[in-house]
């Protein structure tokens, strides 16, 4: 047997050996040698194994040595006993159906001499008929394929011997297969193997990962069902059905993950197997599994039966140039390298008797080589040349191919070791990484963790504290609420009582309106009858006058026509006046209807909606307020609060407890927006209520501005009626006055022309006063008609303006409060929206987390097999160690060949007498074997490409370490920035949630708000008639709301003057923060300059320190050094000392044998010796005091450095305490400087909140001021228009009175 393939074999063996070794002592107990046996179907031999290793003691353990001994002789022994079944002894043939041999020569046999072996189907169909194998004897014989050749008893004997070894080896062999699909592994239809044994002695990962890559699949480091069919394809298991590959497929998965991992499919796929162990027959059984494993076996039978010169120096076979991998070449290929060597006859040569090969079939080798060797034993013809020539071209190959193993192994060598070495240190490199990055993993988890609970508590007691203070804060409002209510109620009681007492006062200003009627009918009767009476007295009077007269008739003609017109427009007037009356009853009625309606509002509230049904139809023809006050909107109201709220409660699973937190926060949020919808829903009621007020109190002052212009118009009317009195007293004193005059002047007919001139002038004077006069009246009454009518007509557009603008304004705020209402809805919907997408979002990011958690997983996993690549790396450089050991050990092997071979050719050369020929010969054939010498060298340069591509995965490997530890940090970067989106959006979640709640409280306050504010703008409508008729009433109140408006504008400056001292005192709060912290910001700045500075002289010291640790070093070095020099000296001085005394010795030696010699010597030879002692003796002075100097230098030269060394070490120490102190100074202040930085981060955190509260206040007190701003200037606008009002009323009394009193 080879010596690779024996080594190869051994290795096998010990790695079973050590897959029982359980302990990894390198030791086996019993039961572990059972398993072991069991693993090598040894269980017949069990017993005698076991008594053979352990004896008698059961508890020994035995090594591999032993075991391999034992395991050799118990086998051995097995052969020799199972021999004397079917045959003598094992000189015997070995094949038991032996044939006869095709040519016989002399001792010397040729031919086949065995049977050939049945086939792999039929040794299958005989496998599969037997019970487990083990009933056909037959099957214990197994049958050497292709022995051809007889052998001596020697080749017999070491066949014996090789069949040993080999048969014990082939029971440790592996092959690995598919797992329910050996039979198309093992043989393809026509019996040829599929798979060979010798390539399966280990699939390696890069293997696996090499034929994914080719077929582009398991990019993810796994393979899912299809993949998996591909790959099956690609290794040969083609004719998979789909329920066998999804059976295979279940199998591979363990861990049930719906994907085939590379461990997975590689510990499934290919596990090993192990053969049945041969049973005894005359020849060791072989297995067959695979054809390449009998072709293994034959080849070594047919080495084993020749102990020739062929099996000794080139091995089994040769011409292995030609071999194309299955041991067998074309015989034209030899006929041709034959031919090439200078042999003409080559196929003469193949088709002898001897040789006996056929052209038409390949030839084996092996074979071949057998073949020659023989004839190389027997005879010395042509055939000779022929294996000469191929020895020689098989010897050149062999020696180019062992000088470039050597260098190969040798670079190869070195390169592993240095990958060897570079791979541990990764390793270490990486698992040190790798346990730090996990140690501050779980150090920076367990501070979150730590930091979340503390912040839940603080915030859990913050919401339980906020919540106390919202219900206390709810219930202090509630009670205000109350109070209000019992105030309006009182208000609402005080204001019927004015009410009543306007009425009362109303029936007694028509009672003085009907008596000043009266006297009004009454003076214009007297009236009448003073201008009747006037009329006749003017009649009576100028009768008696000249026709001049008639003119004058004429004139009070006109005049009466005159007076006519103007009694037509007062009657006009009063008409007009009838009028006015009638309204006023009819405003009269309405506040009675009114005082109907207060007594229906004090009904119980249930009667509400019928009530509004009423007065909307009775009192209220607008469609919109209609629509404002149906109930089914706040049916549809209430519905959606409803479905908000439901869908609210729906949207509440399980959630966390952040989520919890956040839910409340955003609770808290939403009450406080509920809280100021009330407050402004409560500052428009309160403007509304003002309003009522004010109009309350502008119709009264207008009522009491009427009382009065009334009172007034009928005192001019009586100052009127009094003048007319006096007028027509004036005008009886005239006539009387003219009579007696006319009465003189008749009398006395002296001056009578005179008179009637002077009578005739004041009779013209007189009717041009009175047209005049007249003129102006009719002026004056059409210019105050004319004015009556247009302030009238300005009155009630005003009105009907007002009235208008009233009701668009209603209008306009019902729909605001609708519009209000669907933004509402709509931020509802939106915020349901947002929680949703946020919930989204959350699930997202956990979703996110997971994956993270799993890429972490899978980086761990992906680091953990790149740590069994460089593993396996490490093994393949040990291994690729063991094959360079093994090329040398082959080298060596091959060198001995070679001059094994070089002696015999120098023979062979010897006898031939054709030297020339061979020679050119052999010029030829080293040039052919420099052509194959290129070629192996071009193929050891490919192996050396392959390693150092195997080299360079190691690399990539490495890098992609380095990679995966890049990806795992910059993956637990992205894990806390998704933590911080988490809790962010957590607290966004929680205010959203607390928007939702404030939004529903708002949304429920603002519908019973809208139903309030629809019952007062009926109210409103209501009232708005009776306004009309109560605004005399309302004046009074005018005054009261301008003393408001006064107390308002003061408040409003107090508010102003506060709101300026507080942005002042705020703004010098700010300043003063800012002042301060600027300070802090320099002083800190200064600080840290400072420890920048402290750290700068800190690090200085620190490499002042390290040069002086240095120094110390060195001079320890320096120390030890000079102690081993000391100990050098002394040890020269103890040399020279023991030197000095044998030279002594020597000296007193010769002095004795010089005194023996003098006895006996010439006086010549004494005198030379003399000199020659006192030669000696000057000699020896000279080295003692030499000896002397050079002790003493060293005594000296020791002293002066042990004192130099204490004097460093002293300086040294003093250095080193003075380091410690200034270190231990400068971490005192770095601590004090700490510590002053935490109180000044609490000052500034005490700062911060304390500016958060005054922006708080500041805010609070700009909504106050504008709240107050818009009350003033809603305030003065209603002055304005109730001025504007009373204006108006005033003017149309004043022009009203005295029309009514001229007519």
């Amino acid at each position: 047997m080879d010596e690779d393939e024996q080594n190869r074999y051994v290795a096998q063996l010990k790695d079973e050996f050590d897959s029982c070794d359980t302990t990894g002592t390198g030791y086996l107990d019993k039961e572990e040698l059972t398993a072991l046996c069991h693993k090598l179907s040894l269980d017949a031999h069990l017993p005698l194994l076991l008594d053979t290793l352990l004896g008698p003691q059961h508890y020994a353990r035995v090594n591999f040595e032993e075991f391999k001994e034992g395991f050799v002789a118990v086998l051995s022994r097995s052969l020799d006993f199972s021999t004397s079944e079917e045959e003598s002894s094992y000189l015997e043939p070995a094949v038991p159906e032996e044939v006869k041999p095709k040519y016989v020569k002399g001792t010397k046999r040729y031919g086949r001499r065995s049977r050939p072996d049945k086939t792999d189907l039929e040794l299958t169909a005989d496998s599969d008929s037997l019970p487990f194998g083990t009933d056909k004897v037959e099957a214990n014989g197994v049958r050497r394929a292709k022995l051809r050749r007889s052998t001596s008893l020697e080749s017999v004997e070491s066949l014996k011997s090789d069949e040993d070894t080999g048969s014990n080896k082939e029971s440790t062999h592996h092959y690995f297969v598919a797992q329910g699909q050996l039979k198309l592994w093992n043989q393809d239809g026509t019996g040829n193997c599929q798979r060979s044994s010798d390539n399966q002695q280990e699939v390696t990962d890069g293997q696996v990962r090499a034929v994914w890559e080719e077929l582009g699949v398991g990019a993810a480091g796994s393979l899912n069902r299809e993949e998996l069919s591909l790959v099956c394809d690609h290794i040969g298991l083609k004719h998979l059905e789909a329920e066998e590959l999804d059976a295979l497929f279940r199998k591979l998965d363990k861990d049930q993950d719906g994907k085939v991992s590379l461990i997975e499919f590689q510990s499934g796929l290919f596990k090993p197997h192990d053969h049945a162990s041969p049973l005894s027959t005359s020849t060791p059984a072989r297995p067959k599994p695979l054809r390449t494993i009998s072709k293994a076996l034959e080849e070594r039978v047919v080495r084993s039966t020749s102990p020739s010169l062929l099996s000794a120096t080139v091995g089994q076979r040769l011409l292995t140039r030609l071999d194309d991998g299955s041991g067998c070449t074309s015989p034209e290929k030899v006929m041709a390298l034959w031919t090439e060597e200078g042999i003409h006859n080559s196929r003469d040569i193949l088709q002898t008797q001897t040789l006996d090969f056929s052209l038409e079939e390949r030839l084996c080798l092996a074979e071949l080589t057998l073949a020659l060797d023989n004839e190389l034993l027997v005879s010395g013809n042509g055939i000779h040349q022929a294996a000469l020539v191929s020895y020689k071209n098989e010897i050149n190959y062999l020696q180019v191919l062992a000088d470039q193993a050597c260098q190969e192994r040798d670079k190869a060598k070195a390169d592993l070791e240095q990958a060897d070495r570079r791979n541990l240190q990764l390793v270490r490199e990486v698992d040190d990484r790798h346990a730090t990055m996990e140690s501050l993993n779980e150090s920076k988890i367990k501070d979150l963790e730590q930091e979340f609970r503390d912040k839940l508590t603080a915030l859990r007691s913050e919401s339980e504290y906020e919540s106390e203070v919202l219900l206390e804060q709810v219930e202090k409002e509630r009670e205000r609420l109350r109070d209000e209510l019992q105030l309006l109620r009182s208000q609402d009681i005080s204001l019927q009582e004015d009410m009543c007492t306007t009425v009362n006062e109303n029936r007694r200003l028509e009672e003085e309106v009907s008596a000043l009627k009266e006297k009004l009918t009454e003076a214009e009767s007297a009236i009448s009858k003073l201008q009747n009476d006037l009329d006749r007295l003017l009649q009576d009077k100028y009768d008696g006058l000249d026709a001049n007269g008639t003119g004058l008739l004429n004139q009070e003609e006109q005049f009466t026509e005159i007076f006519k017109e103007y009694e037509q427009q007062c009657r006009e007037l009063q008409d007009r006046n009838d009028e006015l009356c009638s309204e006023l009853e009819l405003l009269k009625s309405q506040g009675s209807g009114k005082r109907t309606r207060l007594s229906r509002s004090s009904l119980p509230a249930n009667d509400w909606s019928n009530r509004r049904a009423l007065t909307t139809e009775s009192d209220s023809d607008d469609p919109e307020m209609k629509k404002g006050t149906s109930p089914q909107v706040r049916k549809k109201l209430q519905v959606t609060d409803k479905n908000v709220l439901g869908s609210l409660e729906s949207l509440a699973p399980p959630v966390s407890i952040e989520t919890e937190l956040a839910m409340e926060k955003m609770k808290e949020r939403y009450e406080q927006e509920v809280q100021d919808l009330k407050i402004q829903l409560e500052t428009k009621v309160n403007f509304y209520e003002r309003s009522m007020d004010l109009m309350r109190q502008n119709m009264e002052v207008e009522r009491k501005d009427i009382s009065q212009s009334f009172k007034m118009e009928i005192s001019e009317l009586e100052d009127l009626k009094a003048r007319a009195e006096e007028r027509a007293e004036q005008m009886r004193q005239t006539t009387e006055r003219l009579e007696a005059e006319l009465r003189g002047k008749t009398s006395g007919g002296a001056w009578g022309q005179e008179q009637e001139r002077r009578i005739q002038r004041e009779r013209a004077e007189l009717e041009q006063n009175y047209a005049r006069e007249i003129s102006n009246l009719v002026l004056r009454l059409t210019s105050e008609k004319d004015q009556l009518e247009a302030e009238l007509k300005l009155r009630m557009d005003r009105e009907v303006l007002l009235v208008r603008a009233q009701l668009d304004e209603v209008t306009s705020e019902n729909c605001a409060l609708k519009d209000r209402l669907a933004v509402l809805q709509q931020d509802v919907k939106s915020l349901e929206e947002d929680v949703n997408n946020k919930r989204k979002k959350l699930e997202e990011m956990e979703k996110g987390y997971m994956k993270n958690r799993e890429d972490e997983e899978r980086l761990r996993k992906e680091n953990s097999k790149c740590r069994e690549e460089v593993l396996d790396l490490s093994a393949r450089n040990l291994q690729l160690s063991s094959e360079n050991a093994e090329l040398s050990s082959r080298l060596c092997t091959d060198q001995r060949a070679v001059q094994t071979l070089t002696d015999r050719l120098a023979q062979v050369c010897q006898e031939r007498d054709a030297a020339a020929v061979s020679s050119k010969q052999l010029q030829e054939n080293l040039q052919q074997q420099e052509n194959h010498g290129l070629r192996l060298q071009e193929q050891w340069r490919k192996e050396k490409e392959l390693l150092e591509r195997e080299l360079q995965t190691a690399k990539e490997a490495l890098q992609h370490l380095t990679v995966v530890e890049s990806a795992l940090t910059s993956q637990t970067l992205k894990n806390k920035s998704l933590e911080q989106d988490k809790e962010s959006l957590l607290k966004e979640t929680a205010e959203n949630d607390q928007k939702l709640k404030k939004l529903q409280e708002a949304l429920r306050n603002s519908e019973t708000q809208i139903e309030q504010l629809n019952a007062q703008i009926l109210t409103m409508w209501q009232e708005k008639d009776v306004h009309v008729q109560e605004a005399a009433a309302h004046i009074k109140m005018l005054q009261q709301s301008q003393d408001k408006v006064q107390e308002l504008e003061e408040r409003i400056s107090q508010l102003r003057k506060e709101k300026e001292q507080v942005q002042h005192t705020h703004r010098l709060q700010e300043e003063t923060a800012v002042s301060v912290l600027q300070n802090e910001c320099k002083s800190l700045r200064v600080q840290n300059k400072e420890l920048q500075n402290k750290v700068a002289q800190l690090q200085s010291r620190e490499l002042e320190l390290q040069r002086l640790t240095h120094e110390c070093l060195t001079l320890r070095n320096k120390q030890a050094e000079l102690e081993t020099a000391k100990q050098e000296a002394n040890q020269q001085a103890m040399r020279a000392e023991s030197t000095r005394s044998m030279v002594q010795a020597q000296h007193t030696r010769e002095i004795q044998e010089l005194k023996e010699q003098m006895g006996s010597g010439t006086q010549e030879h004494a005198s030379h010796l003399q000199t020659q002692l006192a030669e000696q003796q000057r000699r020896t002075q000279d080295f003692e005091d030499l000896l002397r100097s050079q002790a003493k230098q060293a005594s000296v030269q020791m002293g002066l450095q042990q004192e130099q060394y204490e004097k460093l070490m002293a300086s040294m120490q003093e250095r080193m305490d003075e380091v410690e102190a200034k270190l231990k100074n400068t971490r005192v202040m770095l601590q004090e400087k700490v510590n002053q930085l935490k109180e000044q981060l609490a000052k500034n955190s005490k700062s911060d909140v304390l500016l958060k509260d005054l922006y708080v206040e500041n805010s609070q007190l700009m909504k106050a001021l504008q709240v107050t701003e818009q009350r003033q200037k809603s305030a003065e606008k209603k002055s304005f228009l109730l001025e504007e009002k009373v204006i108006a009323l005033n003017k149309l009394l004043r022009k009203i009175a005295p029309a009514s009193l001229t007519a």
